[in-house]
């Protein structure tokens, strides 16, 4: 989500209660069919606003938070973190596990259990699942987070088979995993959506189609994908033949897209949502209201050069458009919901070696530094030979959020430092697309962490990494990077990772703004809807209504 996530949370990944923001779309709020079994007198639907299209629901390919917040719904892992973000064990489908002494062998035990069709879920699903993530030919931008399997990055990088992979399926129940090294968080990371089971005969059946819409899709999870209206929005169900359905309460999750504001506000004056993220221009509106609620997350805000251009190829003009931004104005008038100015890259709240890994490395360079972001944008512009800025494209999100931060940005750089940039905004399926193909200088970015690690943070920009759409390279940082990945010295690999974020810092692809918060409404007849800081952001398996006729 986090775990999240690409969790290239591009600003308008406005989800329900995703990091701030809301979002854009139609309808539904038709009655579930089933009621009558709750246990609750109470109809159990929960009415939200995604706010955003689902890019894609590929477990293998989708990359972003919008995208992953469906799938956590409608697929289970080996594992299921429970309320409290942790790992039991059968919580998910593995109900038992064993682990070789040296940490190299895991040994997963499925429970019986069956898919949305009513075919069975089999160790083989997983090994073709994980395979499928590392196939070149699949293309999977997180391929890279199944390196920890023997030979993983070996067939990813084409110099290894397939059958050369430690992931086995013993027969129905039992699936073997071995791995490179050991890796302590490695049962956590079996929650992450890439890690999620595939049924090979729906992908080979619906090849390129699989994921795109409720018939090209089978369901491991709590929820099925009932309807989904392209744009405009989406109905989750109950699944009936989840292996643990009896404690899924909610029988429908009614889903809207909307993107403007007032109408989201409208829709929840009116009755419509159940809950909605807080756009900053209402936080002041709400922030005493009892159904207010902030909380920190583990996601970073960033401005994103695309260091292949020819402008933000040089590091002083990339300082110049960081340092040039005034993060507590922005935190303070804009976000208004508990986000704090960023002034390194790892987020609070991460391990580090004895504490927090943020506290430990401490900040890179001053908030709103005008003075020498003038020094270094004149600096620049004497290394590339030119006495004026070309036109400068700078891509945001669609929403009223996203117009409102890309503005403010535009309004800094114009302010302090006399440059004019072009504000693109576009939805969040093509800003995605145009991070991927490089189309763009700068786009105003984010990440969620994946794990409860430094590692889910500083391994994004390795030379060549899936997520890397900043097109950073630098020997030394991947040195580091490798060097921290290859010992269990816990204060070694911390250490490795403290030196490569300062040399990031130095670089600076990437311009962080702010470490991000959360600010939503939430009717008080909405119990047990679980909000992790930490990966998938939220988790409704457990969710259900009480009290809402009263």
């Amino acid at each position: 989500m986090k775990s999240k996530k690409l969790l290239v949370l591009g600003i308008a990944v406005l989800f329900v209660l995703s990091v701030l923001f809301s979002g854009c779309s139609k309808q539904q709020t038709a009655p579930s069919e089933n009621t009558s079994q709750t246990k609750s007198q109470d109809e159990q639907v929960l009415n939200v606003n995604l706010g955003e299209e689902p890019p894609m629901l590929d477990p293998q390919k989708a990359t972003d938070v919008v995208s992953f917040e469906i799938l956590n719904a409608t697929l289970e892992g080996l594992v299921r973190l429970n309320k409290e973000g942790k790992v039991e064990k059968g919580s998910g489908l593995a109900k038992d596990w064993e682990i070789s002494p040296d940490g190299l062998k895991y040994t997963f035990h499925l429970r019986d259990a069956k898919w949305s069709d009513g075919t069975p879920i089999t160790a083989y699903d997983f090994e073709y699942a994980w395979k499928r993530a590392l196939d070149p030919k699949t293309a999977s931008q997180y391929a890279y987070m199944l390196y920890y399997l023997k030979n993983g990055e070996a067939y990813n990088s084409g110099k290894a088979k397939a059958e050369d992979v430690g992931v086995k399926a013993l027969d129905d129940k039992t699936l073997e995993v071995t791995l490179e090294k050991p890796a302590p968080q490695f049962l956590g990371l079996t929650s992450f959506i890439t890690y999620l089971p595939a049924q090979k005969a729906a992908v080979e059946k619906y090849g390129d189609k699989y994921g795109s819409s409720p018939d090209t899709m089978v369901y491991s999870g709590p929820f099925m994908v009932k309807e989904w209206n392209h744009e405009q929005n989406m109905v989750l169900v109950k699944n009936p033949n989840y292996w643990d359905k009896d404690n899924v309460k909610l029988e429908r999750i009614n889903m809207d897209m909307i993107k403007d504001d007032n109408t989201i506000i409208q829709n929840y004056e009116a009755g419509k949502y159940d809950a909605i993220g807080v756009p900053g221009a209402y936080i002041d509106k709400y922030k005493n209201d009892p159904n207010f609620h902030q909380m920190a997350m583990a996601v970073t805000w960033y401005l994103q050069f695309n260091n292949k251009s020819k402008i933000f190829s040089n590091v002083n003009i990339r300082k110049a458009f960081t340092y040039a931004v005034d993060r507590k104005a922005f935190v303070d008038n804009i976000l208004k919901n508990g986000s704090i100015p960023a002034l390194s890259f790892v987020p609070p709240g991460i391990p580090g070696e004895k504490g927090e890994f943020r506290k430990e490395g401490g900040d890179f360079f001053k908030d709103n530094d005008v003075a020498t972001a003038k020094e270094l944008l004149a600096k620049g512009m004497k290394e590339l030979g030119i006495t004026q800025l070309p036109k400068i494209k700078f891509v945001g999100g669609d929403s009223d959020v996203a117009k409102k931060h890309t503005q403010a940005l535009q309004e800094f750089w114009n302010k302090n430092l006399g440059v004019s940039v072009d504000i693109v905004n576009v939805a969040f399926k093509v800003r995605l697309d145009m991070m991927d193909k490089g189309d763009y200088d700068i786009v105003y970015a984010g990440w969620g962490a994946d794990y409860n690690d430094p590692m889910t943070f500083m391994d994004l920009w390795v030379t060549g990494g899936g997520n890397n759409t900043a097109f950073y390279s630098n020997p030394k940082y991947d040195e580091l990077i490798k060097k921290a990945n290859s010992t269990n010295d816990n204060s070694v690999r911390m250490q490795a990772m403290h030196e490569a974020e300062k040399i990031l810092m130095e670089d600076m692809p990437i311009g962080p703004l702010y470490f991000a918060g959360r600010a939503y409404l939430q009717r008080p007849y909405v119990k047990d809807w679980v909000r992790f800081p930490v990966g998938v952001d939220n988790e409704w398996k457990w969710t259900y209504i009480e009290g809402k006729n009263k």
